[in-house]
């Protein structure tokens, strides 16, 4: 996309780090006119759509409107990544071993940034409002991998492409605590 898709991201023609990638997704979320109408359209689930792509950096806005909304664990492959809050909470999950997970929950005009070896979750904070992320990646995602427990006890990871609609693929284990 260019300058007249009104994306406020000049193509970098370089790969970017994950706190130059949380700048270009807090960019795109103030420009709710980028990506409002468009989420607005399937506004009953989980919906994704593309905003900017190029070949070092892609940028998607997510809409969570049900608190059961989950991405599962999941990790991006090879790219690094940022997400920014527009609008509502997300909760921000960090798989560790031995323990339970890290959660936090995320609100509007805040984000995080990670490099290409998080395991995460997000899931729409329980009782918030419905939620926007706006979510950017370098290199442009091309796969993930999804995780989770089939009923083994095991960890399992599942790759799929990026356009696949993420979700828990078996048990996520116990959530997290504030």
């Amino acid at each position: 996309m260019h300058a007249e898709d009104g994306v406020p991201v000049t193509p970098p023609g370089r790969r970017l780090d994950p706190p130059e990638l949380l700048e270009v997704a807090r960019r795109v979320g103030r420009a709710e006119d980028v990506w409002r109408e468009r989420l607005e359209r399937c506004a009953d689930d989980r919906t994704y759509v593309s905003l900017f792509l190029d070949e070092h950096v892609g940028v998607w806005a997510i809409s969570w409107s049900e608190d059961t909304h989950d991405t599962g664990y999941h990790d991006h492959d090879r790219s690094c990544g940022a997400v920014y809050v527009a609008d509502g909470v997300i909760r921000h999950e960090k798989l560790r071993l031995g323990h339970r997970p890290v959660g936090e929950p995320v609100a509007a005009g805040d984000g995080f940034c990670f490099d290409n070896s998080v395991i995460h979750r997000m899931r729409k904070e329980p009782g918030a409002p419905p939620t926007v992320t706006v979510h950017a990646y370098s290199p442009p995602l091309t796969f993930t991998g999804q995780y989770g427990d089939p009923g083994d006890g095991l960890l399992h990871r599942v790759p799929t492409g990026s356009e696949e609609h993420l979700s828990p693929k078996g048990g996520q284990g116990t959530d997290s605590t504030d």
